[in-house]
């Protein structure tokens, strides 16, 4: 039977990595080149929070896959610092797709930037003047956003092959120093394969979540993981275990393997018998890892055990024996139930 480790809680933790650009702000991120100059864009038009970003009107008319992006010509990519990351506007100049509610191509990734220091952040779209020859693009009105990116672009390539913890540190999102991973064996048995670091990085500023724990797993080698705070959006090469694709290890870390697990931890705690009239017989029918639905328990820990089979009972976690004749004992001062 497997035995997890406790786990801890923690909160939401926010990455913010601000930049600021003179007339349309965009927040530096992980893997951004170096900051473009400052630059005055604004055309004194438009409406508040909009910049007008001019084009040269000399190259060929842009076609762009966004249609929210409505300019046939490049704008001020040297302003924009189209390309980076944490631009807006791809290397060829147009706006990028939006993720914050449309799920990017098979071959990108949602990628996340936020800056409280220059809101609002980023535009949602842009149209053509056609008076001044010029791509209109107001700002949004949030300081936050999400926008697709390639996948084999930036952090997410080389992040999870970084084994130096100081290098992760300073090129990712966040270093794990021991990351249970749990697999299957030959036997379908839970087992605690290796603790092991891990180098992560996650496609948005935000990860961490309620103070709830989560189980995910990893895609490279489907292992599951369960750790103490629910990720809001699982690192890259990583998925949720509740996901439909989710590999079998993930029921080594679901929940109710958690509450099952915990059940046997109370056994294993129990208090020490002098002799059988130290035991009683306990129900244990929604406890797995029984033959019968009994267990042998310290007549002053009982109370400790039906909290814990009423958990499993509750919970709908149930996977246990009806009973069966079980007579106690108390052997090598832990009670015992033998059946026959």
């Amino acid at each position: 039977m497997m035995s997890l480790p406790r786990f801890t809680y923690s909160s939401i933790r926010i990455l913010l990595v601000p930049l600021a650009l003179s007339a349309c702000s965009f927040p530096e991120v992980l893997g951004d080149g170096p900051k473009a100059a400052d630059t005055d864009t604004s055309s004194g038009t438009g409406s508040p929070g909009s910049t007008t970003m001019p084009t040269t009107g000399d190259e060929p008319p842009l076609v762009c896959d966004n249609p929210a992006f409505a300019c046939s010509q490049t704008p001020d990519c040297e302003v924009l610092n189209c390309g980076a990351l944490g631009s807006s506007f791809d290397a060829d100049g147009c706006l990028r797709q939006n993720c914050e509610d449309t799920p990017c191509a098979a071959d990108e990734i949602c990628y996340g930037v936020s800056n409280t220091k220059s809101c609002p952040i980023g535009p949602n779209g842009c149209t053509e003047d056609l008076q001044t020859a010029s791509c209109f693009c107001p700002s949004a009105e949030n300081c936050t956003t999400a926008h697709c990116i390639p996948a084999d672009e930036g952090p997410p390539v080389e992040c999870p092959l970084i084994t130096d913890e100081a290098e992760c540190k300073a090129e990712c999102s966040e270093w794990d120093s021991g990351i249970g991973f749990w697999r299957l064996d030959e036997n379908d048995e839970c087992v605690l394969d290796e603790v092991a670091p891990r180098c992560l990085w996650f496609p948005g500023d935000a990860w961490g979540g309620t103070a709830t724990p989560g189980s995910f797993y990893e895609k490279a080698t489907g292992r599951a993981v369960w750790f103490g705070t629910d990720w809001a959006e699982p690192p890259h090469g990583w998925g949720d275990c509740g996901d439909a694709d989710a590999p079998p290890a993930c029921e080594c870390v679901s929940f109710c393997s958690q509450q099952q697990d915990f059940a046997a931890e109370v056994l294993e705690n129990d208090l020490p018998c002098n002799d059988v009239s130290d035991c009683v017989l306990a129900d244990a029918v929604c406890f797995d890892d029984n033959a019968c639905g009994s267990v042998g328990v310290h007549k002053d820990n009982v109370d400790e055990w039906n909290s814990a089979h009423s958990n499993l009972e509750s919970s709908g976690c149930c996977e246990g024996a009806d009973p069966c004749g079980a007579s106690l004992a108390c052997e090598n001062q832990r009670c015992v139930a033998l059946f026959p």
